[in-house]
């Protein structure tokens, strides 16, 4: 089980059974979950403890997480989450937030941009790859794996943008970009052969390889987009002379139960379809907003997409 499929299936659980069911499976699939932050399993832990009316049990977890294992999560989340309207009446959850707006601050202070390198080689194209919301370059890594028994490195991109414990965003687009731009600049130093590269991107990263792409900070040769998340997309598509200009051929894959990407991705391929850019929709029956079970055979046809 990914993460996603827990978080969406407890958030099934809380409106259709309660958050005391939705609770006792985040318990029971806490070890099962793959490529999971921990830190993120301790927050959706112990917000449905709380909404399970388990008060002293959701600060215990809160205590664990922050005191055990080191954690942070965001000040003005703490303070305003409805969740966890029960536990601000405790002096000691004041405390544990203070020790966040702490944590929080030095990590803001030392965030940046890094790139996590896999079979990157001079000579051979490479793919740059963007993980999720709240999600790092450990956790996207497994997905990718395919993409070196087609002769591609791998490139790992994490934002500088962090959100809690190794949990990082891409939400300001043209930071985002400045970021891309330097990594696909600094793998072309490498003497990658940046030409034949292929910018990727799940979600959040899906929405900020667009822009990079669109807005003409980077000229991929192609871009593998994956439920990506596109609330500007109207916006963002007004001009696409840059990716036209850059001969970028772009392939899409959503799940049609994904409510948050699903109508964008649609409108995306049929945007760039009618505006004469190489496109590709793979839409995966069954699927909420998550990697498909056979995301590497749907890897394999995305590249052969962008090389032919």
């Amino acid at each position: 089980m990914t993460y996603s499929q827990l978080f969406n299936q407890a958030l099934e659980l809380l409106d259709e059974q309660g958050a005391e069911e939705a609770y006792e499976l985040v318990k029971q699939e806490w070890q099962n979950v793959e490529n999971a932050n921990e830190a993120q399993l301790y927050n959706l832990a112990y917000c449905f403890a709380a909404l399970s009316g388990k008060t002293e049990e959701a600060l215990g977890l809160m205590k664990e997480a922050l005191y055990t294992k080191g954690y942070w999560y965001d000040y003005n989340y703490l303070m305003e989450d409805e969740d966890l309207e029960e536990l601000r009446k405790h002096s000691e959850f004041e405390t544990m937030a203070n020790l966040c707006r702490e944590r929080q601050q030095a990590a803001l202070e030392s965030a940046e941009s890094v790139l996590v390198q896999e079979e990157v080689e001079a000579g051979k194209p490479c793919l740059l790859v963007l993980h999720g919301d709240q999600q790092n370059a450990a956790q996207t890594a497994p997905y990718w794996q395919s993409a070196k028994e087609l002769g591609y490195g791998l490139g790992l991109a994490q934002s500088s943008q962090v959100q809690m414990s190794e949990a990082y965003l891409w939400d300001d687009e043209e930071t985002a970009a400045e970021e891309i731009s330097d990594q696909w600049n600094a793998l072309k130093e490498q003497g990658v052969d940046i030409e034949n590269s292929i910018l990727c991107g799940f979600s959040s990263g899906g929405r900020a390889a667009f822009y990079a792409a669109v807005s003409g900070a980077i000229a991929p040769k192609g871009l593998i987009l994956v439920s990506p998340w596109l609330p500007e997309l109207e916006e963002w598509t007004e001009d696409l002379s840059k990716l036209k200009a850059a001969g970028t051929a772009v392939y899409i894959c959503c799940g049609d139960a994904d409510e948050d990407c699903c109508e964008g991705s649609e409108a995306l391929f049929e945007i760039l379809d009618d505006n004469g850019i190489e496109v590709e929709f793979k839409l995966c029956p069954d699927l909420e907003h998550d990697y498909p079970e056979n995301f590497e055979q749907i890897l394999r046809e995305a590249i052969q997409f962008v090389k032919q």
